[in-house]
């Protein structure tokens, strides 16, 4: 018997690896983040904007291994699965038992990621930063927020539970966790 896999999906920046990991905490579950497994992003604008172009098939991001660790940490109990594409991607959809659409508004979504990656930043990197964050600005109106907004269309409606992402952080933890107790009766 395998554990039940929990999905939770979003927009860049909606809380939904924050609120991924204080499920897992919360249910003694394993955690799978998406991002680890996705190669799509790291092939540049030139070919995200040619995936855009035509209709951003998520049949074709590859996700090397991804399926392989999901089906392994489900084979040792409940997973939460951090994913921004839900049941929408074809090569995971049916690992996913249940799904939660976190609802952030796009200004919202990338104020609090660009606040995220510039806390990360070492003082001593902060010129590569604003170098960096000027590509990643740049690419927001031409590869983000359509892509953004093909995932809010596509993941959303099929998501079991959808949360305001306005609600505070601890209200968002406890309708996640009462969902998540719901699911274990």
């Amino acid at each position: 018997m395998r554990g039940p896999v929990i999905a939770i999906s979003g927009r860049p920046g909606s809380g939904k690896s924050s609120l991924a990991a204080a499920l897992c905490r919360e249910i003694g579950a394993g955690l799978i983040a998406y991002d680890d497994y996705e190669t799509m992003t790291r092939k540049g604008q030139a070919a995200m904007q040619d995936w855009l172009v035509r209709g951003a098939p998520y049949s074709e991001i590859e996700t090397p291994g991804l399926v392989q660790a999901l089906q392994a940490a489900a084979a040792q109990g409940p997973v939460v699965f951090d994913t921004p594409l839900g049941r929408a991607h074809p090569v995971t959809a049916g690992l996913i038992d249940h799904s939660i659409w976190i609802d952030c508004p796009a200004e919202v979504a990338l104020t609090r990621k660009l606040a995220q990656l510039a806390e990360a930043v070492p003082e001593a990197q902060a010129a590569a930063f604003v170098a960096w964050l000027r590509g990643y600005l740049q690419a927001q109106s031409t590869i983000v927020f359509p892509a953004c907004e093909i995932q809010l269309r596509r993941v959303a409606p099929l998501a079991d539970l959808r949360l305001d992402a306005a609600l505070s952080r601890a209200d968002l933890q406890a309708k996640i966790f009462a969902y998540a107790a719901k699911l274990a009766r």
